[in-house]
Order: C-alpha cells, then sequence, then structure tokens
C-alpha cells in the first residue's frame, strides 16, 4: 500500500467541549487506486484529509506513505514528503491568493522546493495550464478575474505541479454548477488513468464518487463503517447508514424502514455502542451496547454492524436477517 492511516484520531476544543472529529480511523490506499470517501456533512471527511497532508495535528495514530511514518518530522525532513501528497481544496476561490496572478501561483510550489530553472518554470506552467484545460493567456489573470471552473482547474494545476504521488480531493465540485461539474470530474479522471496517481477524493455526492473512485469508504461521525467497491455500491451496500445515502439520491426510491430518527446524535456525546444505532431502522439491543467491529464480507468488502457479526446474524425475535441491500441502476449511478 502507498498510503497507509493507521488508528488516526483528530480532536478539536471548542466552547461546547471537545470533539473527536476523526475517532480511531484506519484505511489504506493502494499505489494508482482511488478511494472515494463519502458521509453527510460534519462526519469528519475534511478533517481526515486535512490531517493526512499535515494541515491539522493528530492526537493518536500514523501515516505512513510508501512504509514512511510522515508525522513528527521537521521542516526540512517533511519537504521531500509533503511535495509527494498535494491537496485540492473545496472552494476555488479561498483557495487562491486574490494578490497573486495564475502563473504566480502556479510558480510558488516550484520555487519552494526548487524545480527547474526560472525559464523551465516558465514553460513548466504553460504546460499545466495547457493540461487542465486552461489558456496559457490566462497566466497573468488574478482569481477574481476567472470563473468558478477556471479556478478550481488552476488549484488542479498547482497540486499537479509538484508531480505528486498521492493527490486528495476535499469536495472539489461542490461549490460548481453541474455542467462545470462534470468537467472537473471528467478531468480527475483522466489525470488518475494518465498519471497513475493515488487518489483519496472526499465528498457528499455518491455519484460523483463512484464515478472517479475504485473503492468507497462510508464515514459515519468520525468511523468508517463500510468500504467496498464501486461495483458493490449500487447493488451490494450492506451497512444501513449506506443504504440510506443511496435511498436519498432522487429518483432511487425509499427502500429502507423509516429511520428511528433523522437527527444526528451529539458528536461530543457520542453513543456508547454503534454510532448509527439512534437512527438505524434496523437496530438491535446489542447495537445500543456494543460498538460493531469492521467485518469481512468478501472480496475485500467490509463493514461495521451487528448484523452482520456471529450474534446479530442469529434469529431476531421477529424471525428474520436482513440482507445486503439490492437497488436497481439509477441515473445517480450512471457515468456523468
Amino acid at each position: 500500500m502507498l498510503l497507509e492511516i493507521d488508528n488516526l484520531s483528530v480532536r478539536y476544543r471548542t466552547r461546547r467541549g471537545v470533539l473527536n472529529a476523526v475517532d480511531d480511523l484506519s484505511l489504506s490506499v493502494a499505489r494508482g487506486e482511488t478511494l472515494g470517501l463519502v458521509g453527510e456533512s460534519g462526519c469528519g471527511k475534511s478533517s481526515l484529509g486535512r490531517a493526512i497532508v499535515g494541515l491539522v495535528d493528530l492526537v493518536g495514530g500514523t501515516v505512513r506513505l510508501d512504509g514512511k511514518d510522515i508525522n513528527g518530522l521537521t521542516h526540512r525532513q517533511s519537504l521531500t514528503w509533503r511535495r509527494r501528497m498535494q491537496m485540492v481544496f473545496q472552494d476555488p476561490l479561498s483557495a487562491l491568493d486574490p494578490r497573486k496572478t495564475v502563473r504566480r501561483t502556479l510558480t510558488i510550489p516550484l520555487d519552494v522546493h526548487r524545480i527547474s530553472t526560472s525559464a523551465e518554470r516558465h514553460e513548466r506552467v504553460d504546460a499545466l495550464l495547457h493540461r487542465v484545460g486552461l489558456a496559457p493567456a490566462l497566466a497573468g489573470r488574478l482569481p477574481h478575474e476567472l470563473s468558478g471552473g477556471q479556478r478550481q482547474r488552476v488549484n488542479i494545476a498547482r497540486a499537479l505541479s509538484l508531480d505528486p504521488d498521492v493527490l486528495i480531493c476535499d469536495e472539489p465540485v461542490s461549490a460548481l454548477d453541474v455542467s462545470l461539474q462534470a468537467q472537473v470530474l471528467n478531468l480527475l479522471a483522466d489525470l488518475q488513468r494518465e498519471r497513475a496517481i493515488t487518489g483519496l477524493f472526499i465528498s457528499h455526492d455518491l455519484a460523483a464518487v463512484s464515478y472517479v473512485a475504485d473503492r468507497i469508504a462510508v464515514m459515519y461521525l468520525g468511523q468508517i463503517v463500510e468500504i467496498l467497491s464501486r461495483d458493490e455500491l449500487w447493488h451490494h451496500a450492506a451497512h444501513p447508514y449506506t443504504q440510506l445515502l443511496i435511498d436519498s439520491i432522487p429518483g432511487q426510491g425509499a427502500r429502507l424502514p423509516t429511520p428511528s430518527s433523522v437527527e444526528l446524535p451529539n458528536p461530543y456525546e457520542p453513543p456508547r455502542g454503534c454510532r448509527f444505532e439512534q437512527r438505524c431502522p434496523r437496530a438491535m439491543p446489542v447495537c445500543r451496547e456494543t460498538p460493531p467491529a469492521l467485518s469481512e464480507l468478501g472480496g475485500g468488502h467490509v463493514v461495521a454492524c451487528h448484523l452482520y457479526d456471529d450474534i446479530a446474524l442469529r434469529p431476531s425475535s421477529a424471525g428474520k436477517t436482513w440482507p445486503i441491500h439490492e437497488v436497481t441502476e439509477t441515473t445517480a449511478s450512471r457515468s456523468i
């Protein structure tokens, strides 16, 4: 595995108390693979992405790149490793310095890492702009002179300027309209195929994630509840939360019983058992008391749900168990 995340935790201190945004989370991404990370707003997706690249501090766990623990390095030591991981942020305008032209924005990473001569950097910037579908003539413009789609392409070009091994995209299309979303998603998919970049694509949009990702990790209240392949997502989702996300897509139609609650539990005091128990239409007594562990369902499909462990799979008082979710193909799962 190129990128390995072990027992990672991120904690914020607020006026309301201590918030465990990411709680003892483990993931791995193979070289050349794109892992999609989905979940509702506030589940900790962005905190995880920022922790991986070192923008927020960890309170526990490790991030390893090519087997090397990259946490706790000095600034000089981290330069080489940080160069190999780059991030595309959600808001393309706030991610750019309003006082710097496009050319200067794309040149700064090359200056910091002392890549190429001044003349070569000029050519390199033009090539980057061309690759993300922008004319070199735009290099002299400031961010406010560009459209939203153009700004996000500049952000992608900046992330690619150092030829990273890992590209982390945090909601890269959520601030764009639908037509621009499709263009940017196609660009990211093309870049992944051409450069074999290892990617972590963070989004709340299942359709967007399934378009660019090879595997999908589903996150709820700081923890991973299911990991499955893109093909399994629409037809064999196992966790009730994943099924709820699919059923919430317009036109999909509800296939689960009505959730017992639509409100998120208090993130400052999460339930001691399964964190989805208060909202789960299939909750059992064991869910209230015991946190479920990730269980292997076969083929790399893992799920943290008592419906699939030895105790929970015994016949309930209702005399039945619950099968893996199966849905028909919808417009949500088709290519963008």
